[in-house]
């Protein structure tokens, strides 16, 4: 089992990926590249920036599709 610290890293992470997928992708990145030897961090790491990608895709076909306003 993950240690508290390393959960709330994770959770951070996936607040960040749904929230701002930009600022998701950059966290997902930094967790993965400086936690190789957590192997809870580092599949975290490829997670969050999993999620932060699907979001950003998701947000874009949401805007063309009309349902959300697009900002520029």
């Amino acid at each position: 089992m993950a240690e508290t610290k390393e959960l709330i890293i994770a959770i951070i992470g996936y607040l960040l990926a749904i929230i701002s997928p930009i600022i998701g992708i950059i966290a997902g990145i930094i967790i993965h590249f400086t936690q190789k030897e957590n192997p809870f961090l580092n599949k975290h790491g490829k997670y969050i920036i999993i999620v932060a990608v699907a979001m950003w895709v998701i947000t874009i076909i949401l805007m063309f599709a009309g349902f959300i306003p697009a900002f520029f």
